[in-house]
Order: C-alpha cells, then sequence, then structure tokens
C-alpha cells in the first residue's frame, strides 16, 4: 500500500515542478531566438544573394540548381524557374561541359575551395569570359553534398587587357617596319586576331584616280588575301566612300542582300562582306586612308572594337605617312644613286679620254717649239704661253679627276701595250726609216707607263711643320705678282703618317685657294701645332669668304663660288683666279682615304654679300668707297690624327 505523501513532500514536488517549467520555458525562449535567428540570417542571406553584383549559383549533392541570384539573369539571362532542378548544362559551352566536374574530382580532400578562368554561355548564345569560384560542401565520408558557385564577367577585363597589350604592341612594332605594305601586313594581322575577325584591310585612297586600293590585307584564305591586294575600287563601290565623304566612321553589322551597289565589291574580293567596321586615317586634316575590319565570327561589331579600332588608326595614321614618304625617298634616292654612277663613269670616261690627246698635245708643242725657233722669238713667245698655260689648266683638271676616281681600272694602258708589244718590230722599222733614230720603242713604253700608270702612294713618316714651310718656300716664285701678306706659325710636332703627294696637293690647293680668295693688301694666316692627339694644319685668309649656301656645297665639287658672269680662267694665285671647281672634293677624297678630317668655315664680306657682287680686288680701292669695313675670312681646318699601329 503506497505511502500517503505528507504536506511536506508535496511542497517539494511542487517546487520540483516549478523548476523544470522554469527551465523549459528557458529553453523554448532560448529556441525560439534561435529559429528567429536562423530565419534572420536566412532571410538576410537570401537579401545578401538577392543584392550580390556577381551572378551566384547553388547546387545541392545531386549537382542540380537549387537557387541563383538576380545577378545571374542579368549576367546570363537565364531565371531560377528555367534551371531550377536541372544540371544547368545549357549556359556551359560544350567544349567546357565536363571541366568543372573534372577540376572538382581532382581538388584536394582538405580543399574545399575552387577557382578558375573559364568562359559560359549567355542565352542569346554570346560567349562571355568569367571568373568562377565554387564554394564545395562535403559529408562524413569527403563527399561532395553541395555547392555554391560564384561568377565574375571579366569579358570586357580581358578585352580592354587584350586592346592595351595590341596598342604597346604595335607602338613598340612601327619604327621596325619601314616599308609601308610590311608595316599595313603587320597591323591588319594585328586587328583581325584582336577582333576576331575573317579579314582585315588597309584601304588607300588614290587621290589622282578618285580609287581605293587594298596596298595590304590579312585573310583567313591566303588565296583571298592575295586577290584582295589585286582589287581596285571606284570611291562608289565601297562603303568607305561613305566615310570619306563624311570623316565619320562606320560599323554595320547586317549587311543586307539587296544593297546592290556593294555585290561588285563581293565579287571582286571573292568572299561575301556579311558585317564591317570602317575607322579613317587621318594626316592632318586629310584622309589618306581606311582600317576596316569584316565578318566578324562571334557576335556583332560594338562601340569596344569601334574605339580600339580608332586608336589603332591614330597610332598608325602618321607612320604609315612617314613609311609612304620613306618609300618615295627610297625611289628617289635609287635614281639619285644611279645618276650618280652614271655621272662617276662619264667623269672616269673624261678623265682617261684625257690623257691621250694631252700627251700628244704637249709632244706636238715640243716639236712645234723647236721648229718657231728659227723665228723672232717675239712673233710666238706670247702664243705659245698662252698654249702652255691653258694646257697646264687641262692638264690639272686631269689631275683632279684622276685623284677622284682613283681606283678604277685603266684599260688604255693595256690597250697600248698590247699593241706595242705586237707590234715592236714595225714600230721600230718605220721610225729609223723616218727619223733615222734608234731605241725609240723604249722610250715609247716608258712614256705609256708614265701616262697611264695607275699612282700607288707610300705612307710616310711627315713632320707637318717642315712639310708646309717647305711647300710655301716652293709656291713663293709663283706669288710674286701678289701683294698679300703670309704669316706662319710652324710650330714642331710628332710626324703624321701620310704619303707626301696628296698630302702636297692638300697644303698647295689650300694655299692657293687662300691666295686667290684675298684681294691685294690682305693677309693670310698659316698655322701648325699639335692638337691633342694629332696635328692642326690651319689656314686663315682675310678675304671676300663664301655666302652661307656656298659653304653648304663647297666639298661637293665641280662647284664654282662664283657668278658665271663674273668666272674668268686666270693665272694661278691671281685674286679671283677662277678653279676648275673639283680641288676641294679632291681633298675631301684624300681625308676620307688617308684618315684626316677637312672642314671649313667662313663668314661673307659685308661689303659683298651675294656671289653677284664683285671685289675691286684690291682693300686700299674697297676703302675709298663708303661703307663697312672689310670683314670677309675663311678658316679651313685639316686634322691629322697619330695613327695607334705607328
Amino acid at each position: 500500500m503506497a505511502r500517503k505523501l505528507t504536506y511536506k513532500d508535496q511542497e517539494l514536488r511542487i517546487k520540483d515542478l516549478e523548476l523544470k517549467i522554469k527551465n523549459l520555458k528557458k529553453q523554448y525562449l532560448k529556441t525560439e531566438e534561435a529559429r528567429q535567428d536562423t530565419k534572420d540570417a536566412a532571410r538576410n542571406h537570401k537579401r545578401f544573394l538577392k543584392f550580390l553584383p556577381y551572378p551566384v549559383l547553388v547546387r545541392d549533392a545531386k549537382g542540380l540548381i537549387t537557387y541563383l541570384n538576380p545577378a545571374f539573369t542579368r549576367t546570363f539571362g537565364w531565371a531560377l524557374k528555367e534551371l531550377k532542378g536541372k544540371k544547368g548544362k545549357q549556359y556551359v559551352p560544350n567544349s567546357l561541359k565536363d571541366e568543372l566536374t573534372d577540376r572538382i574530382k581532382a581538388l584536394p580532400s582538405h580543399q574545399s575551395v575552387l577557382q578558375l578562368s573559364t568562359q559560359r554561355l549567355t542565352k542569346d548564345g554570346k560567349i562571355l569570359d568569367v571568373m568562377l569560384r565554387a564554394g564545395v560542401d562535403r559529408d562524413q565520408n569527403n563527399n561532395p553534398e553541395g555547392m555554391i558557385i560564384v561568377l565574375r564577367d571579366v569579358t570586357m577585363e580581358k578585352r580592354i587587357q587584350r586592346n592595351r597589350s595590341t596598342m604597346n604592341r604595335i607602338s613598340q612594332m612601327l619604327p621596325q617596319y619601314p616599308d609601308l605594305r610590311k608595316l599595313l601586313l603587320y597591323v591588319n594581322t594585328e586587328i583581325k586576331e584582336l577582333l576576331g575577325t575573317q579579314s582585315a584591310n588597309a584601304i588607300l585612297l588614290d587621290e589622282t584616280q578618285k580609287e581605293f586600293y587594298f596596298l595590304s590585307a590579312a585573310h583567313d584564305d591566303p588565296n583571298t588575301q592575295a586577290r584582295i591586294e589585286k582589287a581596285r575600287f571606284s570611291i562608289d563601290e565601297l562603303l568607305s566612300g561613305q566615310m570619306v565623304k563624311t570623316g565619320k566612321a562606320i560599323i554595320v553589322n547586317n549587311l543586307s542582300d539587296d544593297q546592290n551597289q556593294y555585290k561588285s565589291r563581293d565579287r571582286k574580293i571573292g568572299y561575301k562582306v556579311k558585317n564591317v567596321l570602317l575607322v579613317p586615317l587621318r594626316n592632318k586634316d586629310r584622309i589618306v586612308g581606311i582600317l576596316a575590319a569584316d565578318n566578324k565570327k562571334t557576335g556583332d561589331f560594338d562601340d569596344t572594337d569601334l574605339e580600339i579600332l580608332n586608336n589603332i588608326a591614330a597610332t598608325v595614321a602618321l607612320s604609315i605617312e612617314n613609311a609612304r614618304v620613306s618609300r618615295e625617298l627610297r625611289k628617289a634616292y635609287e635614281e639619285l644613286k644611279s645618276l650618280n654612277h652614271a655621272k662617276d663613269k662619264m667623269i672616269s670616261h673624261l678623265s682617261h679620254e684625257l690623257k691621250t690627246p694631252v700627251a700628244i698635245l704637249l709632244s706636238s708643242f715640243k716639236i712645234l717649239s723647236k721648229k718657231l725657233t728659227d723665228f723672232p722669238e717675239e712673233t710666238w713667245r706670247p702664243t705659245m704661253e698662252r698654249i702652255q698655260r691653258n694646257l697646264d689648266r687641262i692638264i690639272g683638271i686631269e689631275g683632279e679627276v684622276y685623284d677622284i676616281v682613283e681606283n678604277k681600272e685603266i684599260f688604255h694602258r693595256k690597250i697600248f701595250s698590247l699593241i706595242l708589244e705586237q707590234c715592236q718590230d714595225e714600230f721600230e722599222a718605220l721610225i729609223a726609216e723616218e727619223t733615222g733614230e734608234k731605241g725609240v720603242i723604249a722610250k715609247v713604253r716608258q712614256k705609256i707607263e708614265t701616262i697611264f700608270s695607275t699612282r700607288d702612294p707610300v705612307v710616310q713618316n711627315i713632320f707637318l711643320q717642315q712639310f708646309v714651310e717647305k711647300r710655301i718656300k716652293a709656291i713663293e716664285p709663283d706669288t710674286t705678282h701678289r701683294n698679300v701678306s703670309l704669316t706662319t706659325r710652324l710650330h714642331s710636332s710628332s710626324p703624321i703618317q701620310i704619303p707626301a703627294e696628296p698630302l702636297r696637293k692638300t697644303v698647295d690647293g689650300l694655299i692657293r685657294n687662300a691666295i686667290e680668295n684675298t684681294p691685294d693688301g690682305g693677309e693670310i694666316e698659316i698655322r701648325v701645332h699639335q692638337k691633342e692627339k694629332g696635328v692642326e694644319l690651319v689656314i686663315k685668309d682675310h678675304g671676300i669668304g663664301l655666302t652661307k649656301e656656298a659653304q653648304k656645297r663647297i666639298f661637293e665639287g665641280f662647284f664654282s663660288t662664283q657668278e658665271t658672269m663674273n668666272y674668268s680662267s686666270k693665272r694661278p694665285f691671281d685674286f679671283n683666279a677662277g678653279g676648275k671647281g673639283a680641288d676641294l672634293l679632291r681633298m675631301k677624297i684624300f681625308s676620307e682615304k688617308f684618315n684626316f678630317k677637312i672642314s671649313m668655315t667662313s663668314n661673307r664680306c659685308r661689303r659683298i654679300p651675294e656671289n653677284k657682287d664683285a671685289c675691286p680686288g684690291s682693300i686700299q680701292e674697297c676703302e675709298k668707297n663708303a661703307g663697312p669695313a672689310c670683314d670677309g675670312y675663311t678658316i679651313v681646318t685639316c686634322f691629322f690624327p697619330f695613327l695607334k699601329n705607328i
């Protein structure tokens, strides 16, 4: 029989029940709070996913889509009701169907996050470059039981990066393509790859013919590319004609079949143009051509394509014009080179042709001089001196020309020597019969060698101050008729290494030029001194000086500093004697051949600023007339460096 509870026991049990009820209430409140927190968290999570700017996709353990956020719909076009409960294969390109699954399987067990660069499709078929980040939930056995995927559309970022890389590459490569055709082929190839088109072309405008021509093209088919480059179009046959008239770029993404005016274009180039992007190539305020891209392989041309092609056009337009000018300059250079070669041949031929008649004239002159001795000298001496003086001028011309074309082969000596060898006996018998003189053949052979033999100068050690002093003394007898003072400062120096003959011609020529360009009463300074690693010769005349134009061309050769009407052939060392124009060119050639430097500075006398102005030839006569003081001068400097191996 159960014991009857006492009042005290009943009170204790009631208190115990109250305590349990109180604890249950606390647990209930905590559970409610946790449930509310979960609801709040779920609501906040949905709100976060809803407003997250990146597309989000949630999959269950079977790989079926359970959720996608509005950003996914905005980016790819599909709504949740279209993909929920499905694998979502329709937004993955065929070539990438198994990529994500394979990468997750290969993911190490201790990793739960996967990141990769891939591509996804939009509902209307466009391919987007995306960065994909997948968080994988795993069960106790480490098997995937759910996944949340976040995607970021990086199509534009990659496009901008590709554009920037292409622009940098084009800018760096442009200087390496001076040839216009190669330059445009490079640019077209870059455009074709960058925009993903079937073809990219540089269309230039022939303004004289009012035609377009494709100087260079890049096309998927090499045969079509060759065909494009041969095509020419009138301005009305291409859309480019409209662009040239308006000056505005053109995008056409659907060239309809009823545009009959462009059918001849498709026929000539060998393929149908379905869409096209055209931008002008501008040189200042003139359109010189067009950059064209057509038949975009994926999607349509857009403003980004237009912007990048405009940037490329702005970058290459100047280079295209420079390449065009460079091509014209090369063409002109080749023509000039050909003319210069013809001139060299003419000069060489002239030099060789002068030898024979000059030699005959000298011999005839000697014979004539002997025969005239029986007549009174005053009847023939002036004429003979005049003949001798002009023969010397011809010999001087021949000598200068020879030095300019010295390395050319002389054909005459071989011919004359061969004839002499073959006909030696006949010549000796004929000469003996006519003159009674024997041994003439040896003299004839020696004369041929003297006239036609090539000169092979030998480099010598020469003390320049002594050499110049000797040349001044050698020239003095020819300058006695001139009132020109010669001041010398010839300092001792180490020897220079040069053949004596070209040095003699250089020193004599410079002194003669200085005297001939200095009026009577003028002064000439000649200095020799050692300078740094060589010896310097300086000849300064206080004469009429050269005009700026003459200074530019003075070393060109066969160039006279005087006007033709003022030119006259006088005796050497006369004031304004007039030169043959080759003396300084010969010195320049000597300087290049024998390793010394020659330079000239000059100041034209203010009284006679132009070549046509004539100097009276005397400072005293000049000073009688009012005007500025005579301040002309010319300084010629020759620097002879010491050779390292001597």
